[in-house]
């Protein structure tokens, strides 16, 4: 049997300690400098645990000599790009120095957002938590290994294999013994501190400048330019291109006591905007009207020194701030965040609330760093596979929905990986900044030519701007204008009537480039926004420009839309986006525009996994290409295989081949081995052939007034009046909520619905009020006693003669019919037949109505496994396990006609489950030896009755075994 990897790797270690102990014998460990130590021992160790030390096989798996704080640490090791701990290698012959050399990997660690960090010159190695902010190392120390001990005890060495780190065994194992103290990290830090800085500008500035009359806008937009600029300069100084200058300023004016800051601040940005002219730092000395507004209002310098001594070193004083340390997609995540405060203006003072919702409700959700590396390296990333790089010059990546430009930033660092391997006439030196040679550096040339945004916040475009301009300030020289690059406008409407100065025009924002034929990537995640919360006039435009408008639409389907018109031919998109649309009546229009051009690609599809930290949204990854596919790769995200969320990589889908959807129908999307067992199902008839109505219930809109608890009709419980009430039978009707719908359980009474009308000749007419009072007294002085909430309705819609109808008058006479009652969400089908006795409660209960009485046996095949097994194929996924069980989906299931022979043999199975059922129920909770009993016939009636309901939809073993295993 061979060796599994852990097996593999702890002979190689224990072959290293062989060799050490050689050494050590020889003497030869004293004369080992840091260079020898690390190829001799340290590099070979974690060769052993699983890591590419060359990247052979990888992009930049383990990265050596990474610049920190003024120093260097020694290796970062990153799985799929993500860093999971950094190491500093030590000589043998110098030993180790833990107050000096820890202290180093820690802080970088910490900077980067990274819990681990790792000492050793292989006689002795250490396991910190950069998490720990604390002077005593001690407190940081995680774990201490001797190269003796690296086999004794190989399972806590093993945690620091790249296998461990994709299983999260290393915090696991802290968290479990106590050793992960969780602190806050970079990025929760500087956005709080951030967040207070922007406080105390504003005030200042609205206190300082009364006469000038500034708008809301026009502080907010001088605040965030003036902490874009500092947060340059200090970008700047860490990473040695320009000598520190803002703090020694601080320091000069605090000694001379006199002066304004803001004047020293605008010799300084006149400085960078020489130097750099990105036009981030845009000056004009003699002309005040071209001279941004930050340059013009009055700031004390208290207020300025406080902030600007705040980028250097945290509040508590434990943390010093390097900027050249903290990754793009740090700051990039910072901003994001900060986008979602609000400056708000009042009694002329200013305030920063802070309103995370804020984007949110506007549909805008900050996208984790690997969904971001997994979305570009699957578009950009597979375009540059069979590109030479004259080729890639010319290659155009865009995001409508930039936000603070996580995805152009990532999209330029696969740009700047390609150059560095395939061109080497591109390598970057650091350049005189007036050379003609600076203009062309590698990275100038990705921004300028490659990169291009568009949002409709203007701070978030300037923020975007910032971050794509950090990406090459790492030597000094003029940076580009990315102005041209990044823009501020509406995506979606070209009309300034509609849309006024931030309506978009495509052809004229991006000419040349339109002309070409339009953009080669585009990539993002485009905002989620129901049509409901839309402005009018945006609807009406959206209706009459776009073809996936249909029904509820979501303002996704159309970025979707846009994006194919802005894509040229072959060119492709990648977006994460809610999943909703695959199957639901409002995505009909968008899967009828991606079908007609069969552009499906790829897709990954999330289900029930949670991708957006704070939100429940059910996402999915849409890959499309501009020209007919044949076929596309469907893949399902296993949550059982992943790392908690933090990474994406191919072992964790389950993918399959599908041909491309046809027109707008629903797509029922299967990976794997299910797919035959699916289309086998599919070619039955439907649920929603044999039925005369799928129909929910009824809909009070004051359910505290209409709905009143209770099974004995003398003492019902009022929600709206907080007592209880004795109530006439003649208009309450018994009511069914999901929880009360179980399968082969008996239904009962807890709870009874206000139905003021009378049912005849399939017509439900309102009682008038002067009747309900003559035959039911107690029931109009109850109506009575609401009447005022019940007028309220809809802002007011019921006021009048009929204030006490229910406002959405659908379905009335259903309720009375005998009807099969099914839960809107479940983990599997409920399905119990009602007589016609039960009216169902709103949209929480579907009811089913039959063209033929064939109620037991439909009732049956829908409580079986195989039915829940295609529902969970062409339904909505929830959180939790649950699915929806709508008319969309509930008409879609597979009936099989059976003969009347295995209709009664079913019919008679379920018969006995119930009355086993019924039996179970009336023993409640008391102790008895005949439940077991009764709970083991009841499984193998179930048993039997599934695997009848098999026989008759044809399923073999195999496909059996398949379905169990899916629905357990």
């Amino acid at each position: 049997m061979p060796d599994t990897q852990h097996d593999q790797a702890k002979k190689d270690v224990e072959r290293l300690i062989l060799k050490f102990k050689q050494f050590q014998e020889a003497g030869q460990t004293k004369r080992l400098g840091e260079e020898e130590t690390k190829k001799t021992f340290i590099t070979p160790l974690f060769r052993a645990l699983g890591w590419d030390m060359e990247n052979d096989y990888s992009l930049d798996e383990v990265i050596n000599e990474e610049k920190v704080s003024k120093g260097r640490v020694d290796y970062s090791f990153r799985i799929n790009g993500i860093p999971k701990f950094f190491l500093e290698a030590k000589a043998l012959n110098k030993g180790l120095d833990e107050a000096k050399d820890a202290s180093q990997a820690i802080n970088y660690a910490w900077h980067k957002g990274t819990s681990w960090a790792v000492l050793t010159d292989f006689q002795t190695l250490v396991i910190y938590n950069a998490e720990v902010k604390d002077n005593n190392l001690s407190n940081a120390r995680f774990k201490t290994l001797t190269f003796d001990q690296f086999a004794e005890h190989f399972s806590e060495l093993w945690l620091l294999s790249k296998l461990a780190f994709q299983e999260s065994l290393l915090d696991t194992a802290a968290l479990n013994w106590g050793k992960k103290l969780r602190k806050t990290k970079v990025g929760d830090q500087l956005l709080s501190e951030l967040m207070q800085h922007r406080a105390l500008l504003s005030k200042n500035i609205v206190k300082n400048n009364a006469g000038k009359n500034l708008s809301e806008e026009e502080v907010d937009e001088a605040v965030q330019r003036i902490i874009d600029r500092l947060i340059f300069i200090r970008t700047a100084e860490d990473r040695n291109i320009e000598p520190p200058t803002l703090l020694p300023k601080v320091r000069e004016f605090e000694e001379k006591k006199s002066g304004k800051l803001t004047s020293a601040l605008n010799e300084i940005y006149l400085h960078f905007d020489k130097t750099y002219n990105s036009k981030l730092f845009t000056f004009n000395a003699r002309d005040l009207a071209q001279r941004h507004l930050c340059e013009t209002i009055d700031i004390d310098n208290e207020v300025l020194a406080q902030v600007i001594k705040g980028l250097y070193d945290s509040k508590d004083g434990l943390t010093h701030y390097d900027f050249s340390a903290i990754d793009a997609d740090v700051l990039g995540n910072i901003y994001e965040q900060y986008l979602s405060h609000i400056l708000k203006k009042t009694d002329k003072r200013a305030k920063v609330e802070s309103k995370e919702a804020h984007r949110k409700e506007q549909g805008i959700y900050y996208t984790p760093t690997y969904i971001v590396d997994y979305i570009v390296r699957n578009t950009l990333g597979e375009m540059l596979k069979n590109k030479k790089p004259d080729e890639v010059d010319k290659i155009k990546v865009l995001d409508m929905a930039c936000g603070s430009g996580s995805f152009l930033l990532k999209a330029f660092d696969v740009l700047d990986d390609y150059y560095k391997k395939k061109d080497k006439n591109y390598a970057q030196a650091k350049l005189d900044p007036e050379s003609e040679a600076a203009k062309i550096t590698r990275k100038t040339k990705i921004l300028k030519n490659n990169l291009y945004g568009v949002d409709l916040d203007p701070k978030a475009v300037e923020i975007a701007q910032l971050n794509l301009l950090l990406k090459a300030a790492e030597t000094k020289h003029r940076l580009p204008d990315l102005r041209e690059n990044i823009k501020c406008g509406n995506s979606l409407i070209d009309d300034p009537t509609v849309a006024g100065d931030r309506a978009f025009n495509w052809s004229k924002e991006f000419e040349g480039i339109m002309k070409d034929g339009g953009f080669d990537v585009v990539v993002g995640n485009p905002p989620y926004v129901r049509i409901q919360t839309m402005a009018e006039k945006d609807v009406k435009y959206f209706s009459l420009n776009y073809s996936s408008t249909t029904r509820n639409y979501d303002i996704y389907c159309l970025f979707v839309e846009q994006a194919l018109k802005l894509l040229k031919p072959g060119g492709v998109l990648g977006y994460i986006l809610p999943s909703k649309f695959f199957t639901a009546e409002y995505g009909e229009g968008l899967r009828k525009v991606i079908s007609s051009k069969k552009a499906l690609n790829k897709l990954v599809d999330f289900k029930e996994f949670q991708v957006f930290s704070g939100a429940t949204t059910y996402t999915c990854l849409l890959f499309l290409k501009n020209e007919e596919n044949r076929s596309f790769e469907y893949a399902e995200f296993n949550k059982a295989n992943t790392n908690n969320g933090k990474t994406l990589i191919e072992s964790d889908l389950r993918k399959s081949s599908l041909n491309q959807p046809k027109d707008a129908e629903p797509w029922i999307l299967v990976a794997g081995d299910q797919l035959s067992i699916v289309e086998k199902l599919k070619r039955f008839p439907k649920l929603g052939d044999i039925s005369k109505s799928i129909f929910v219930g009824v809909q009070t809109s004051a359910d505290k007034v209409m709905i009143l608890s209770g099974s004995n009709h003398d003492a019902l419980f009022s929600k709206s009046l907080n007592r209880s009430e004795k109530l006439e039978l003649d208009l309450l009707r018994p009511l069914l909520s999901g929880t009360d719908v179980k399968r082969y359980k008996p239904l009962k009474t807890r709870q009874f619905v206000i139905f003021p009308y009378w049912v005849q000749d399939s017509k439900a007419n309102l009682a008038p009020f002067d009747e309900v009072e003559k035959k039911c007294p107690n029931l109009a002085r109850y109506l009575r006693e609401n009447k005022k909430a019940l007028e309220n309705r809809e802002n007011g819609k019921m006021k009048g003669l009929n204030w006490y109808a229910y406002v959405y008058p659908k379905n009335l006479t259903k309720q009375s019919f005998p009807k099969i009652c099914i839960p809107r969400l479940a983990h599997r089908i409920n399905a119990v037949y009602d007589d016609g006795n039960f009216c169902l409660d709103n949209v929480d209960v579907s009811g089913v109505m039959l063209s033929k009485d064939d109620y037991e046996f439909v009732t049956a095949i829908l409580n079986s496994k195989l039915l829940t097994f295609y529902l969970t194929k062409i339904s909505t996924p929830f959180r939790g396990g649950f699915y929806s069980c709508n008319k969309q989906y509930l008409e879609q299931l597979p009936i099989v006609d059976a003969s009347s022979a295995n209709k009664t043999k079913l019919v008679e199975l379920a018969r006995k489950m119930a009355k086993v059922s019924a039996q179970l129920g009336a023993l409640e909770d008391k102790p008895t030896d005949a439940r077991p009993g009764l709970e083991k016939e009841f499984f193998e009636l179930d048993q039997n009755l599934d695997a009848l309901v098999y026989d008759l939809y044809g399923l073999t073993a195999e496909e059996r075994r398949i379905v169990e295993e899916a629905v357990k």
